[in-house]
């Protein structure tokens, strides 16, 4: 509410009464002249002081004459902040009156006055006996009726304060009802207690009540306030967001129409409406939001009085809602326009252009146009280090675009120092430590993805215990720290640790409530990758059916996420079509996203690729990876780990149509290229090598495989976190060709280490599993004279296969194929089971 109208204008007409005398009549006119001198003055101190020697000369006698002084006595304690003494002198003043029997005409006003005292002093229980004594004393007739409706007003306040939110409407309603006799309905002073009539009915549970009470109460503010009233914005902004926590986006468009009706100032209505499209997006109305940021960038645009720094933030948020509502692509000419602006009116090195421009960074970024973000880093770069002031959380913040520019255009050797360099610029710099947070987060991650795990454990490690120190243990903020370091941990083959590290953010998840189930839905893929990566299919499974309830219909990444992994699992357990249909889902998305020929869509292509070579449509699989290069080619990226293994995938699917020297000329080229980003010793790098020999094998001979072989598993067996099963895999390829060099001895040995190795982390019904039990019941049988060992091994062979067809099947889709399929397809289960069957009836 207004105090100008519950307390002022009773102060107001308490000191006329109070200091006002009679002309002519008055015997203390001059005992009271240098008081009421320095009132005049403003000298309020002294008038004080002035009048309590007036009040001790005023006779006893004389009881109505020390109440008027003594309610003068009030006002000024009142006006020097001193309620308890104000509410002392009135008090005093009552009793003298009391004494007198001669209340003055005006007396109401002075018990009304010890109400607003009281309130301010918060006292709202004295409070409304005053008002409601001063409502008994007043008469109800034309001349007191305004009078009538202030302490109706006032008593409302003070009901209100205490939790009377009903009696106070009703009140406040008398007010309301006063008021419109004495100036009609349209009055500044009905809008006012319109306002308090909202807060009484909405505080009483009557929601729909109150914002029809709010609304009329901004019409009459539009229509009776100053233009430049910012009380009218804050009215507008508190209507808007009670709608919009009813999702009531047609009300919301109505509030903005009465505005526009009512607001003849395109400055002011740009202002108001700017407010009101600001709560419709904090309460998730986003799309009546970038409608009414635009309306009111136009609005302040109509204006050329407007001040350019004003018309900047509009035009910022107008871009902003274009972004939320349309996405990156269609925000990108707004948010350089917003750029181009800004420089205008701030200069190139100024920091509100460093932001701008970071944000038309952020648009690039998004849309994958990396080359562009790299520039536009670059230049910012430029200007901030131009600077004399040196903004160090600028500058570090530039440098962190910059880096992640460079990380997603494939050169990482280039990514690596420029994080440094952030970190360098931002250490020490306490007013930077969100930044710096974010920062750490970034170049975690950059780290462990190209092989420097230890260092990258110790960032992620920082990254966490910093979030946790800015933000608190139990924050959202920390949580995503120990998500980022779960991360590193399982690309460094720490599954364990990384499901530990998962549980501790779940569980400040779980305890944020609803607003953090996408974050628990990211966890969960998470889980479901590791126990994935360490063979625990079943397990996989049940934690992306789990997850897939509890993501939102607005999280297109994380279902884009959970068919892929999905898809992975599906194809891991046979059921080919399925796997199919998944990655197809996620190309979809990443389409619908970022357009036909987005960089991102070599990912899932590549997925496509891979699976339907495992359906034996070599064609198909053909294309979809000689697509995925060409995408690669047309952002310029022609080189890099990603571009090697789309060549590896194609030199597989060439040897298998039988093009030999084509699949060769393009393991040569994947090895290549993957040779300049991954040195010797690293996994990536020894698995390529491996790949390549495989190749080798296939179509120059077993001899020469061998010798590409060896350096390969030798680099995998002493690579930092290496994977066993992976590893295992290695050694079998080893074994057989050996096996089929003659050299039976040497070939049992490997493929005894083989199976150990792969036991560890694959699953009784694993293919894979099968195939090393099989390859080595043959040299024993065959070769070694081990009939008996060599059949055991057959028959958990065996046993292995026909669980893993029982449950493919019992679970495929429902065309119920894949189960089958993939028992009659896969040429190693075949032999595997012929063997058997040869070898169980030996003598």
């Amino acid at each position: 509410m207004r105090n100008w109208l519950s307390s002022v204008a009773l102060m107001a007409a308490g000191a006329a009464s109070a200091f006002a005398q009679q002309g002519g009549t008055d015997p203390y006119e001059q005992l009271r002249a240098p008081a009421m001198a320095a009132y005049e003055a403003g000298e309020t101190a002294r008038a004080y002081a002035l009048f309590e020697e007036v009040f001790a000369q005023i006779p006893e006698t004389d009881p109505a004459e020390r109440a008027a002084t003594a309610f003068s006595l009030g006002i000024l304690a009142h006006q020097s902040d001193d309620r308890p003494l104000a509410l002392e002198w009135l008090e005093q003043g009552f009793a003298l009156h009391e004494t007198a029997r001669t209340p003055p005409s005006d007396y109401a006003q002075y018990v009304a006055y010890a109400g607003t005292v009281s309130a301010e002093d918060g006292e709202h229980s004295a409070a409304v006996d005053w008002f409601r004594q001063a409502l008994e004393a007043i008469a109800d007739t034309d001349e007191t009726r305004e009078l009538r409706a202030n302490t109706f007003n006032q008593l409302a306040n003070a009901l209100h304060a205490q939790g009377q939110y009903y009696e106070a409407s009703e009140r406040r309603r008398n007010a309301l009802a006063a008021y419109t006799q004495v100036y009609g309905p349209d009055h500044a002073f009905v809008g006012i207690v319109l306002e308090g009539l909202a807060e009484d009915v909405l505080a009483d549970g009557h929601e729909a009540e109150a914002i029809d009470a709010r609304r009329e109460a901004l019409r009459i503010a539009l229509i009776t306030r100053e233009p430049d009233d910012l009380t009218v914005v804050t009215l507008a902004g508190t209507l808007a967001g009670q709608l919009a926590e009813r999702d009531d986006t047609g009300g919301i468009g109505d509030v903005a129409d009465l505005v526009e009706a009512h607001s003849g100032n395109d400055r002011h209505r740009a202002r108001i409406l700017s407010e009101i499209a600001s709560r419709a997006r904090s309460g998730g109305e986003t799309d009546i939001a970038a409608e009414l940021h635009e309306r009111a960038y136009r609005a302040a645009a109509a204006d050329t009085q407007t001040p350019p720094d004003y018309l900047a933030t509009y035009l910022s948020n107008h871009a902003i809602g274009v972004q939320q509502v349309s996405g990156y692509a269609a925000a990108l000419p707004l948010l350089e326009e917003h750029l181009a602006f800004v420089r205008r009116i701030d200069s190139d090195t100024g920091l509100r252009t460093a932001a701008a421009s970071e944000r038309v960074w952020t648009a690039h970024f998004r849309l994958a146009r990396f080359a562009e973000a790299e520039a536009n880093a670059r230049e910012r770069l430029e200007n901030l280090n131009a600077r004399a002031d040196y903004p160090a959380t600028e500058i570090g913040r530039a440098y962190e675009n910059l880096a992640l520019s460079l990380h997603e255009l494939y050169r990482p050797n280039e990514a690596g120092p420029v994080f440094a360099r952030a970190l360098e610029v931002l250490e020490g710099n306490h007013e930077a430590r969100g930044i710096l947070a974010s920062l750490l987060d970034a170049y975690a991650i950059h780290l462990v993805f190209h092989e420097d795990r230890a260092e990258a454990l110790q960032i992620a490690r920082r990254n966490a215990a910093l979030r946790a120190e800015l933000y608190g243990s139990g924050s959202r903020s920390y949580a995503r720290g120990l998500y980022t370091l779960a991360t590193v941990q399982r690309r460094s083959d720490l599954g364990e640790e990384a499901l530990e590290t998962l549980d501790q953010a779940d569980a400040i998840y779980d305890g944020l409530g609803e607003s953090a189930i996408p974050a628990r839905v990211d966890v969960m893929i998470q889980r479901a990758q590791i126990a994935y990566e360490q063979g625990r299919l079943a397990e996989t499974d049940a934690t992306l059916v789990e997850a897939d309830m509890l993501i939102s219909p607005a999280r297109a990444d994380q279902r884009r996420d959970w068919h892929d992994m999905m898809g992975r699992l599906r194809r891991t357990q046979g059921r080919l079509t399925e796997a199919l249909s998944h990655f197809r889902e996620v190309l979809a998305l990443r389409i619908a996203q970022d357009g036909e020929e987005a960089r991102a869509n070599v990912f899932p292509i590549l997925q496509i690729a891979t699976t339907l070579r495992g359906q034996g449509d070599l064609d198909a699989a053909e294309a979809m990876t000689r697509r995925a290069l060409a995408i690669h080619e047309a952002y310029g990226i022609t080189t890099g780990s990603d571009v090697g293994v789309a060549w590896g995938e194609l030199a597989t699917i060439l040897s298998m149509q039988g093009r030999g020297e084509e699949a060769l000329e393009a393991s040569h080229m994947s090895s290549a290229l993957i040779a300049e980003e991954w040195p010797r010793g690293t996994q990536r790098r020894a698995l390529q090598e491996f790949n390549h020999a495989i190749l080798i094998m296939r179509n120059v001979g077993y001899a020469e495989a061998e010798r590409a072989m060896r350096p390969a598993i030798n680099d995998f067996r002493n690579a930092e976190g290496r994977s066993d099963v992976f590893l295992g895999t290695m050694v079998t390829a080893l074994g057989y060709v050996l096996d089929q060099q003659g050299e039976y001895r040497q070939a049992a040995a490997a493929y005894r280490e083989g199976l150990e190795l792969r036991d560890t982390g694959l699953s009784n019904d694993s293919p894979a599993l099968a195939s090393s039990r099989a390859f080595l019941a043959r040299v024993l049988i065959d070769h070694l004279g081990e009939p008996q060992q060599g059949l055991n091994l057959f028959r958990e062979a065996s046993n292995g296969l026909i669980e893993g067809i029982e449950m493919r099947a019992g679970t495929a889709a429902d065309e119920g194929v894949d189960g089958v399929e993939f028992a009659q397809k896969d040429a190693l289960f075949t032999a595997h089971l012929e063997a058997l069957w040869t070898n169980a009836h030996m003598d």
